[in-house]
């Protein structure tokens, strides 16, 4: 049976045939007539013919884009959320890379949401509340200066532990692009160690998980590293003969600081002067047999004070592994601490944290699986002065079931243990309904 494509291509083709024997007799009538009215007559249906071949031509093409649309999504064995292509897509391509924003389309604000709503039988950041609870209301703006200058804001608005609703900026960036090799930023940014900080933002539906690992948190839901920082970042990539590509970021900024018992940037500058500094370089091999995996070393090195005016040199190192395709999602991240009190007598302390994750992306969603895990010194003043600087194991295994392009349900179950500071066994069942916008 033949579709309104094959109808609408045919009348496109038998007035385009039409037309073209025509144009002769009306060049002929206009030159040998002498009433401008007939001359103008001639010319309003001439205009008349083209207008109705463009309309068709844009219809036909609507209608192919539809019918391929249509394909795409009912092709068998489809990845999750429409395919790698809108699922990098749907990361807003992680703005750090700026390609985007190279354009230097003046035609409005760029602006992207997400949001999510849950219920647990624990809060996810907070052990001691239970039921429904809304997550994030996140505005992730990309406004598009130039073909070099770029920006990068995200306003967050969250509920607290108490139910009243704050609002942050988490980030706040702007960068100048001096081509893939490099670009430079200054402002508020995740800290880019590992792999999890950089590419999972705030948003939830970013996450095929439900929730980042526990030590890896945003330091107000519990995280024991600085995953902010304010300051200068250099990130760029280098591509290589062989298909792959460097990746590296250097940054420094504002040494952070724990004020009750969590980890603050200092947005407007510390008192002390001090400075947190370092790097992250990785390989990605975008060909061959191992495509999609993504290696690499990070470290970093900042003196931190709390309440109680102890101050120590936290140096941080370890590495991590991705393996991101069309089918898997894997990641594995490692942290080594090497802290020395710098205020007192209790020396070096030597702690660490990690975690391993494997996900499936099937066509209906993302099943996966975790195992984090914490060791961190008790006599070491910088875990000593956080609320959650405690050791602890959790395991969890988890689904993601993507309703459409722009919504996913996701559910858990974990079991978390506490190894030092107290002795508890928490079980978990989590929900979460995120979307984006």
């Amino acid at each position: 049976m033949r579709g309104p494509i094959y109808t609408l291509s045919r009348r496109l083709l038998a007035l385009a045939l039409l037309l073209t024997l025509w144009l002769p007799t009306i060049a002929t009538a206009a030159a040998a007539a002498s009433d401008a009215d007939r001359i103008t007559e001639l010319e309003q249906e001439l205009q008349q013919s083209l207008r109705l071949i463009a309309e068709l031509t844009t219809r036909v093409q609507q209608l192919e884009g539809a019918k391929a649309q249509e394909q795409g999504q009912a092709r068998p064995g489809a990845p999750s959320g429409g395919g790698r292509l809108d699922a990098v897509e749907s990361k807003v391509a992680q703005i750090e890379s700026a390609s985007a924003a190279r354009r230097g389309d003046d035609s409005g604000l760029a602006m992207h949401g997400f949001a999510d709503v849950g219920y647990g039988t624990r809060n996810p950041f907070n052990d001691a509340l239970k039921g429904f609870n809304i997550g994030n209301l996140d505005f992730y703006l990309t406004p598009r200066l130039g073909d070099r200058t770029v920006t990068l804001f995200e306003l967050v608005f969250e509920a607290s532990d108490e139910g009243a609703v704050s609002v942050d900026l988490e980030r706040a960036q702007v960068g100048y692009v001096f081509g893939d090799q490099a670009t430079a930023w200054l402002g508020r940014f995740h800290t880019p160690y590992g792999y999890t900080n950089t590419a999972m933002h705030h948003g939830a539906w970013v996450n095929d998980a439900l929730r980042r690992p526990s030590f890896l948190q945003f330091e107000d839901h519990g995280g024991i590293l600085p995953a902010h920082t304010v300051g200068a970042w250099l990130t760029g990539t280098v591509h290589g003969a062989n298909g792959g590509k460097v990746q590296y970021d250097a940054y420094l900024g504002n040494s952070q600081q724990i004020v009750d018992g969590v980890l603050d940037m200092r947005s407007g500058g510390n008192d002390h002067g001090k400075l947190i500094v370092g790097g992250r370089l990785g390989y990605e091999w975008t060909d061959g047999p191992v495509e999609g995996l993504t290696i690499g070393v990070h470290a970093l090195s900042t003196s931190i004070e709390d309440n109680a005016l102890n101050r120590t040199q936290v140096r941080v190192y370890g590495g991590y592994g991705v393996y991101d395709t069309d089918r898997w999602e894997h990641i594995a991240e490692l942290y080594f601490f090497g802290n020395e009190d710098r205020s007192g007598t209790t020396g070096r302390h030597h702690s660490s944290a990690g975690f391993l994750q494997l996900g499936y992306r099937a066509a209906w969603g993302v099943p996966y699986a975790r195992y984090e895990r914490a060791s961190l010194d008790q006599s070491d003043n910088y875990f000593q002065a956080q609320a959650t600087g405690f050791s602890y194991t959790r395991g969890s295994v988890g689904v993601r079931y993507d309703i459409d392009l722009k919504s996913a349900l996701k559910l858990e179950l974990s079991r978390t243990n506490t190894t030092d500071r107290t002795i508890s066994r928490v079980n978990e069942i989590l929900a979460q309904y995120a979307i984006r916008f």
